[in-house]
């Protein structure tokens, strides 16, 4: 519980907002979403906005890789080391993959979601990250953020919320910040 109001409390607005992904790491991931999406291959993609997740990248192996398509594909590639864990993004990096998540602990949630589902919305309870998380077993795409998970969102709302929650404002972009 502290943790969860410390993290709340670091939401201020004294706190210097990070640039978001620029408009082709999204494509990228859109693309290779699409394609995990298909061969129902699960995967679990962390944004990180304005709150820091030293500790979470701390738990996968770093990376610092430029963000694309391939890279996506080859991390969460079924039967190796790092497709269970998170792949976690902070501007246009690939900073770490194979992260362990915390999992939610809401008492109503559904019975059918499995452990993605659960560590997508965990940190979206404790963060102001946004995780995107498609499932192994039916290949829905699934968007968690603010405490919240939209389940099985089809390609168009899904692009359109990620561009939105993501994407470099170019308007502030001039004035040296970036919307919230």
């Amino acid at each position: 519980e502290l943790r969860r109001i410390f993290t709340r409390i670091g939401l201020g607005t004294w706190i210097r907002l990070r640039p978001r992904v620029r408009s082709h790491s999204v494509d990228a991931v859109l693309n290779a979403v699409e394609i995990l999406a298909a061969k129902r291959c699960g995967c679990l993609i962390v944004f990180g906005r304005n709150i820091g997740l030293n500790t979470i990248v701390e738990t996968g192996t770093r990376l610092n890789a430029d963000l694309s398509s391939s890279l996506i594909l080859t991390v969460f590639t079924e039967n190796t080391p790092l497709h269970d864990g998170a792949l976690v993004v902070v501007e246009d990096k690939a900073v770490a993959a194979g992260c362990f998540l915390p999992l939610s602990e809401q008492p109503d949630i559904r019975r059918s979601f499995g452990t993605r589902h659960r560590a997508a919305l965990g940190l979206a309870e404790e963060t102001d990250a946004v995780v995107l998380v498609v499932s192994e077993e039916n290949g829905s795409v699934s968007l968690a953020y603010d405490a919240n998970l939209l389940y099985d969102l089809p390609h168009e709302e899904l692009a359109s919320r990620l561009r939105r929650l993501l994407e470099y404002n170019a308007e502030h972009m001039e004035e040296g910040s970036v919307e919230a």
